[in-house]
């Protein structure tokens, strides 16, 4: 008795080629990725002591990191941290005390005023408490990329007859707020981007201080 034929195998879409088929790869390839992102994370998790906890930052939040350092707003605090002289304190975490140079035309008028008028007494070098240090730094329209450091000491420096220069040293540390070091921070603004940008560089700085 003959056989009956045999029917042909429906091909799946997958291998029929086509867009159908470079769109589901590309769905493939996704899903896959992450899944191995899920899987790297919770195998660090694991090796992590006990306290620590290792999180994925949301997607959005890296494409507004982005964004932020194509707009020059960016975050020296990393940097400061990879740098040679750089020390280390007793518990392990590293500091470094930053020398930060400012200038006549930088200050504002009661600031250069106040500094101008302080008689050394014939020494080379004095430290001079200000409250019109930050008079001129930058705000931005988020509220947590706002900040204000804690020390308003500057030293006023002679550097000849009738000259002085202006210093005010700035530590930064391992504990240093991820919103202390950011320049060019008064360029995130509603009217130089969007209320939804400006939303999400809140939300990245939220995320940054829960997680340094």
């Amino acid at each position: 008795m003959a056989r009956k034929p045999r029917k042909p195998r429906k091909v799946p879409k997958l291998l029929r080629g086509g867009q159908d088929t470079s769109k589901a790869l590309n769905n493939i390839g996704k899903a896959l990725q992450q899944q191995a992102l899920q899987s790297t994370a919770k195998q660090l998790s694991e090796s992590l002591p006990e306290g620590y906890e290792l999180k994925q930052r949301p997607k959005y939040l890296e494409v507004t990191e982005k964004r932020l350092m194509a707009m020059g707003v960016i975050d020296l605090k990393p940097l400061f941290a990879k740098s040679s002289k750089k020390k280390f304190s007793k518990k392990g975490g590293w500091y470094l005390d930053v020398p930060i140079r400012r200038k006549a035309r930088g200050m504002s008028r009661r600031m250069y005023d106040q500094l101008r008028a302080v008689d050394m007494g014939g020494q080379k070098k004095l430290n001079i408490v200000s409250d019109y240090l930050y008079d001129n730094r930058g705000v931005s329209d988020a509220p947590l990329l706002n900040y204000k450091p804690k020390s308003n000491t500057i030293t006023k420096i002679a550097s000849g007859k009738g000259r002085h220069d202006y210093v005010a040293f700035r530590r930064v540390s391992n504990n240093s707020s991820p919103s202390s070091w950011i320049v060019n921070r008064d360029r995130v603004t509603v009217a130089n981007t969007s209320k939804t940008f400006v939303a999400n560089v809140n939300r990245l700085m939220k995320y940054n201080m829960k997680n340094m």
